[in-house]
C-alpha cells in the first residue's frame, strides 16, 4: 500500500514538473523587458506574444531601401559592412551586418525593409526607438544601376487596380500641341524622398507625366497640359 501510494505521489510530481516546464518562457539570450503584453494568470494562445525583451549585447538596425537597390544589392554578402550613425552618438560611425529581411515589398511605398545587427554600445540608450542613418556604399552596385534617374512627383505613380503588387505605373503625356493623349507606362521606381520618387526606368528625360488625379484617367483618354501660372 505504501509503495503504491509512492509511485502515485512520483507520477503527480512528474506530470507537475512537466505542466511547470510548459509555463516556463525562456529567452535564448539575455537582455531587459522592453514591454509585457499579458496580465497575471491571463491565459496564452500559442504564437501570442508575451513579452518584448530588448537585447544588451546586440543591437538591430531597421530602415527601408527602394526595390531596384535591394534587387541589385548585395547587401546579404557578409563580407559588406554598411556603416551605420545614431543620432545620439554624434561623430562616431559602426559596422553593422545584414540580418534579415522582409518577404515582399512595401505596397505603398515600394521599399523592403532590411534588419542589420550590430554590437550595442555601450552608452547606448537603454529604450529602442533611437533614430539615425545608413549609408550603403553604391559601389556595391552593377553597372547598370548608375543609370540616368527622373525624379516625378509621388503622386504621379500608382498601381492599377487588379495588378500584381509593385507593379508601378504613371501616365505619360503622347501626341502633340493638336491632340494630347495618356499612355499608361510602367516604370522602375527607386528611392522615395522630400522630392518626389526617383524613376531608374522606363521614362525618359523630356518626357511628361500626370501628378494629380491619375486613378480617375484611363489610357488614350484626350488631355491638355497645364502651365502654371505665376502666383499658383
Amino acid at each position: 500500500m505504501q509503495r503504491a501510494n509512492r509511485d502515485a505521489a512520483n507520477a503527480a510530481l512528474k506530470i507537475a514538473r512537466e505542466e511547470l516546464a510548459q509555463m516556463s518562457l525562456i529567452a535564448p539570450f539575455s537582455g531587459i523587458a522592453a514591454g509585457v503584453h499579458i496580465r497575471n494568470h491571463q491565459v496564452v494562445a500559442a504564437g501570442q506574444p508575451v513579452i518584448t525583451l530588448t537585447r544588451t549585447d546586440l543591437l538591430d538596425v531597421v530602415f527601408s531601401i527602394p526595390e531596384n537597390l535591394f534587387t541589385s544589392l548585395d547587401i546579404r554578402n557578409t563580407a559588406y559592412r554598411p556603416v551605420v550613425r545614431i543620432n545620439t552618438l554624434p561623430g562616431r560611425e559602426f559596422t553593422a551586418e545584414y540580418k534579415e529581411h522582409t518577404g515582399s515589398s512595401d505596397n505603398s511605398t515600394l521599399t523592403w525593409q532590411i534588419v542589420l545587427t550590430m554590437p550595442r554600445p555601450d552608452d547606448f540608450p537603454a529604450v529602442g526607438g533611437v533614430s539615425g542613418t545608413v549609408t550603403v556604399n553604391l559601389g556595391n552596385l552593377p553597372a547598370s544601376a548608375g543609370r540616368e534617374t527622373l525624379i516625378v512627383p509621388a503622386e504621379a505613380v500608382f498601381n492599377p487596380d487588379n495588378r500584381p503588387k509593385n507593379e508601378p505605373v504613371v501616365w505619360v503625356v503622347k501626341g502633340d500641341n493638336a491632340h494630347r493623349y495618356l499612355e499608361e507606362r510602367k516604370v522602375a521606381v527607386g528611392e522615395v524622398t522630400s522630392q518626389g520618387v526617383a524613376i531608374t526606368d522606363g521614362l525618359r528625360a523630356g518626357e511628361q507625366v500626370v501628378a494629380a488625379g491619375v486613378s480617375e484617367l484611363h489610357a488614350g483618354q484626350p488631355v491638355r497640359v497645364w502651365t502654371r501660372e505665376r502666383g499658383l
